[in-house]
């Protein structure tokens, strides 16, 4: 059916208002981007672990048109949707969230709860060492992704440091991610938390070096303090021995304190290493895996007995974080990896 010219001419004022109505609000974003500062959207060209099944017609319209921060708010609206329909632990739930950091990467929430919700929630969906692994790798690649687009946003370099120290226990890549974040404005606990990886490394001689750090900065901090206390008087003597190279002596002392605590992690830590130190790897591994029996989630302990049980030629089962330090995870995403797994 032809139309009448009337109404071709109604179309095309209509057509024209609307271009013509953008103009104000696309100089705008212009302004803001030049003169405030505003950072421009990541490019397309910058995408990894990408599905474009993720965005609707209607997302790519808002793409295509230069809205992409409103195609980043509209995905991340169906993320809340998935979570509370129960399908949160669902591979399209992670696509989104990953789909949702290219397409505004200076958004900040979209990167910490990406990377979260693979350390954390993807992470108990699988007993699998090298999935594991895999989530844990591809977690800390999304808080380094987020970290290059958003370089003065600390709570990002919080939450590396946080997840290198609680879901890897690699408390020096913590002390790193932790550091950078004493440049700008952070909470205390901070501080202490640098000094805490290294008591349970363990590496005495630093932590007290932090723990110090801390009272300086803060004189009335009663955590630091009596955390220097007590290294002073149940490590340190014993540390002092072990770098004197009289490794009997330093299990001595250690074994005094286990007597009176034996659950002490620092102290079964403390004397693992020693053991190690000293060379002598099968008490090492007991010592290791005392550790690990100890605590459920004393992941640094598990790694030890992995890592010292394959040198020993033991059959002993692996573990993410071990995976992930002596062997490359497959060049596998999780979006992939959860694709394979419904098939």
């Amino acid at each position: 059916m032809r139309l009448s010219r009337s109404y071709k001419a109604v179309i095309l004022i209509v057509v024209v208002a609307l271009i013509a109505g953008s103009i104000p609000l696309r100089e705008r974003i212009r302004y803001q981007r030049l003169v405030l500062g505003v950072k421009r959207p990541m490019p397309l060209t910058k995408i990894v672990d990408f599905d474009p099944t993720a965005l609707t017609g209607v997302m790519i319209g808002a793409v295509l048109g230069g809205f992409r921060e409103v195609a980043a708010a509209m995905m991340w609206a169906k993320v809340h949707t998935l979570w509370h329909q129960g399908k949160g632990t669902w591979y399209d739930c992670l696509q989104i969230m990953r789909s949702t950091t290219l397409l505004d990467p200076h958004w900040i929430e979209p990167w910490r709860i990406a990377a979260w919700h693979m350390a954390y929630n993807l992470y108990v969906e699988t007993d699998d060492p090298r999935e594991r692994a895999i989530l844990l790798d591809k977690a800390i690649s999304a808080l380094k992704e987020g970290i290059s687009w958003n370089p003065e946003e600390v709570d990002l370099f919080i939450e590396l440091g946080w997840t290198y120290f609680d879901k890897l226990d690699d408390y020096e890549q913590a002390a790193k991610w932790f550091r950078a974040a004493l440049h700008m404005p952070h909470p205390a606990y901070i501080d202490r938390l640098i000094a805490h990886g290294y008591e349970r490394l363990p590496d005495i001689p630093k932590a007290l070096d932090w723990y110090d750090y801390c009272l300086k900065r803060d004189p009335n901090d009663q955590i630091a303090r009596g955390a220097t206390l007590t290294i002073r008087e149940r490590y340190l003597p014993a540390w002092r021995l072990l770098e004197a190279g009289d490794y009997d002596g330093a299990l001595h002392l250690i074994d005094k304190y286990l007597e009176i605590d034996p659950r002490d992690t620092i102290g079964l830590h403390l004397r693992a290493h020693i053991l190690e130190e000293a060379g002598r790897l099968e008490e090492a591994f007991t010592a290791w895996q005392r550790a690990a029996d100890n605590a459920a989630l004393d992941d640094l302990a598990r790694r030890k007995v992995a890592e010292i049980g394959i040198a020993l030629g033991k059959d002993v089962a692996p573990v993410a974080t071990q995976v992930l330090r002596q062997e490359k995870p497959e060049q596998m995403s999780p979006i992939q990896m959860f694709k394979e797994k419904e098939q």
